[in-house]
């Protein structure tokens, strides 16, 4: 059974801290010693994935991610959460229990609800097309099928890009999952879509280990923006900052589109707002190389 996942594009949600280029880490057994998290934006302005920082509204939608470029990519559905609980019962033990919220969430006539516990593979119904997203109140009927719309519900239809697939490095085998990246003027390729005019989220990430067996008190994630989405892009080498040689790494790109439901109304008879995010993502792990010897 697939689970219902908070989807949440991580590249664009981070709480962005400046940084500075520090001498390379050093190993270390001590559990105790706090990890040194250094997260940074290059992109400097904003983007169409802005959106998400722009509402502080629940966030519903669907991602698929290929956790590498030869597997499969597996489906992710997020729905509105079931239960409403006010601030000030958090902790009080005689605080009313919460109270359902009874919204239903639709992709193309569709239930989440019924994609989400069936096996869903991602198809032209997701990606490279226009989706239909439909929010109401408990007027969903049997087979997964919505009723007759009212007058409360809200729906948007938006553009989701193509699935999205890394093409360089071209990764055919599982001999060939942890490919060298020299850090500096590094190539990406992807399958291109003209219709996405979104762009894509790049990050870089470690998690402290490297290929020798070491293990860090590190964290590093560095995000940008490719602001075109024609297959191809320089990377920023300000990405890999931090990043020792001999690092087990990975990239992650992400595209899609997020857009906010406005005018939904419901059971209370009050306005409510959500965040729409739907897009895919695929994991490239690599070994860092910044010296050639």
């Amino acid at each position: 059974m697939k689970k219902y996942i908070y989807i949440s594009l991580a590249a664009v949600c981070l709480s962005i801290t400046g940084c500075k280029n520090a001498n390379l880490p050093v190993p270390t057994t001590d559990t105790n010693q706090p990890t040194k998290v250094t997260q940074k934006m290059l992109f400097i302005g904003s983007t169409p994935y802005s959106k998400i920082l722009d509402c502080d509204c629940e966030k519903i939608g669907y991602l698929a991610t290929k956790q590498n470029s030869i597997d499969a990519a597996e489906m992710s559905f997020a729905m509105p959460f079931a239960f409403e609980r006010s601030f000030e019962s958090a902790g009080n033990v005689n605080a009313a229990p919460p109270k359902p919220r009874n919204i239903g969430f639709a992709i193309n006539g569709t239930l989440t609800k019924e994609l989400a516990v069936n096996i869903v593979k991602p198809n032209n119904q997701f990606f490279g097309t226009y989706v239909k997203f439909s929010l109401f109140n408990e007027n969903a009927g049997g087979n997964g099928v919505m009723r007759a719309p009212s007058q409360n519900d809200a729906s948007t239809t938006m553009y989701v890009p193509e699935l999205l697939e890394i093409t360089s490095p071209h990764i055919a085998t599982a001999e060939e999952l942890l490919p060298y990246c020299y850090y500096k003027n590094f190539v990406l390729g992807w399958n291109a879509d003209t219709q996405n005019k979104n762009g894509l989220v790049v990050v870089v990430e470690w998690n402290g280990k490297d290929i020798y067996g070491n293990e860090y008190k590190e964290y590093v994630r560095s995000v940008d923006i490719i602001t075109n989405d024609n297959g191809r892009a320089v990377l920023n080498n300000a990405l890999f900052d931090g990043i020792p040689q001999g690092a087990l790494a990975s990239i992650q790109l992400i595209r899609g589109n997020i857009e906010n439901i406005e005018g939904f109304i419901n059971g209370e008879g009050l306005p409510e707002e959500f965040t729409l995010v739907a897009g895919s993502q695929v994991i490239l792990p690599f070994i860092m190389v910044r010296e050639i010897e």
